[in-house]
């Protein structure tokens, strides 16, 4: 019958300093993946924020059935795009000089002029596209954009994320209104846009669209009609770099944790130490 063995003074050592090392290595990686947890969820709360902010310009927009942006004189800068343009003279007496109905001097004529006010609409799509073009010249790191499937503008149309963020909203059949994913050390977060009412007055159909849609190049990208009340049109997609795990942890982690987990780490090799001297006397 086989004798049992005395474990050596070496195994008895190694196995309480294998537990030791194995306890170490878990917290160490418990603390990396929740960094990266924490790293996600904060990413994708604001990028909620962001499309928060987004759908609240669309919805302040909307109730004043878009916003007209008023310039004054003929010298005066374009605001940028807009739909449509009234001009109007600055009073009754400048209407009369300006349409011929009175005589007067040319200076008189040039000074009407100055006083012309021209009102520059703008939908609450576009109000909601400019304030993104802020938002990127400001230089913050959020960026976001709206889009479709087919656009009116060929300058909004969506990219291969976007595609994929529709197709998977668009599968899921309402039960999910976002999607994100991680990609090039960004953050890509989409919400799903549902059509409003008021939207129905440019995307309904071409038929029934304004005439300054259908006959302004620059909105004849080949689609953006068939919206209906209340279902899914397209995304409000929003891009945020993603910040690496470590300096997640160094960022956020105080100093109380690090002197902590440096006083484990000290305990080990104090703990692997002891063994391995008590090993050695045996």
């Amino acid at each position: 019958m086989p004798v049992a063995r005395p474990a050596s003074p070496q195994t008895s050592a190694a196995a309480p300093l294998a537990a030791a090392l194995l306890l170490v290595a878990s917290l160490g990686g418990a603390a990396w993946w929740t960094a990266e947890s924490l790293v996600l969820s904060q990413s994708v709360s604001e990028s909620r924020t962001v499309a928060d902010l987004v759908e609240n310009v669309g919805r302040w927009a909307s109730q004043y059935g878009g916003v007209h942006v008023r310039t004054v004189g003929t010298d005066a800068r374009i605001p940028g795009s807009f739909l449509t343009r009234a001009v109007y003279a600055a009073s009754s007496g400048d209407a009369g000089l300006l349409s011929g109905t009175r005589s007067g001097q040319s200076g008189v004529e040039h000074d009407a002029m100055q006083r012309v006010e021209a009102y520059h609409w703008k939908n609450p799509a576009l109000v909601q596209r400019e304030v993104a073009d802020v938002i990127a010249a400001s230089g913050s790191k959020a960026r976001y954009r709206l889009t479709a499937r087919t656009v009116l503008n060929t300058s909004n149309a969506p990219d291969a994320f976007e595609l994929e963020a529709m197709d998977a909203l668009q599968a899921a059949d309402g039960q999910r209104r976002e999607y994100w994913t991680q990609r090039g050390g960004r953050l890509l977060y989409a919400r799903a846009v549902v059509a409003q009412k008021s939207c129905l007055t440019c995307h309904a159909s071409a038929a029934q669209a304004p005439e300054f849609l259908r006959t302004n190049t620059q909105f004849n990208g080949g689609g953006g009609f068939g919206y209906v009340e209340g279902k899914p049109v397209g995304v409000i997609s929003v891009a945020l770099p993603l910040p690496s795990t470590a300096q997640a942890l160094a960022g956020s982690v105080p100093g109380k944790a690090w002197a902590a987990l440096a006083a484990a780490a000290a305990a080990v090799l104090a703990l692997a130490w002891a063994l391995r001297r008590g090993a050695a006397r045996r």
